[in-house]
């Protein structure tokens, strides 16, 4: 089954802590990257997390050099982090140091093709993730529509953001699917965040999130 995971654009405590009460009954892992992790609730958000035993994806996309990637895994690893990604584009030494670093902790590095703001080419995706395959990741991270022909190529896990209820609303993100839609593509994690964060009701969300990716 898919794994669930909430994405936390936020930037207070206050509403990092309504979000998690809403939602971690449902939320199997949590994303933090750049905005809350600058915010004043950064380091609370990776210790409350840690000590109600959730799995934390850190999204910062790494693209510098070894030694500076492996230290940042290494801090963040004090805490529950179970996924980084790392740009396949920094290239084979920084990635190969990032996997290294991380298997040490028993984390995953998930290699970024693109971003899902840019228009996408299959075959620069299939070849970007092979690359990540090659360094020795067993994740990547694309749209949801190349996840099927990924995982039948690779046998690549797949993490897909940009996750839409509604596939109108794809805000930045320029090909997204709804939950159901993308585990039939095959999808191994899915990410989902303002649909959830900003929503009247994130609670209600959530669960009917978590209900479709287990039809």
């Amino acid at each position: 089954m898919a794994l669930f995971c909430v994405a936390l654009d936020i930037d207070s405590k206050e509403k990092f802590d309504f979000i998690l009460a809403e939602t971690h009954s449902f939320v199997d892992v949590y994303k933090v990257g750049p905005v809350i992790l600058s915010s004043s609730c950064g380091l609370i958000s990776l210790e409350t997390l840690t000590q109600l035993g959730k799995n934390i994806f850190v999204d910062m996309k790494f693209f510098d050099i070894p030694s500076v990637v492996c230290r940042a895994i290494r801090n963040f690893c004090r805490f529950n982090s179970k996924f980084f990604t790392v740009h396949i584009s920094a290239g084979e030494k920084i990635f190969r140091s990032a996997v290294e670093e991380a298997n040490k902790f028993g984390a995953n590095i998930a290699g970024v093709t693109l971003l899902t703001s840019s228009d996408y080419d299959e075959n620069l995706i299939l070849n970007m993730s092979e690359k990540a395959k090659l360094w020795g990741a067993s994740w990547v991270v694309c749209p949801p529509i190349f996840a099927r022909k990924i995982k039948e190529n690779l046998g690549m896990k797949i993490i897909s953001p940009g996750i839409r209820l509604d596939e109108s609303e794809k805000d930045d993100h320029s090909l997204s699917l709804t939950p159901r839609e993308a585990v039939k593509q095959g999808v191994d994690m899915i990410v989902v965040g303002r649909p959830v964060i900003f929503a009247e009701n994130p609670k209600l969300v959530a669960q009917k999130v978590k209900n479709e990716i287990q039809y």
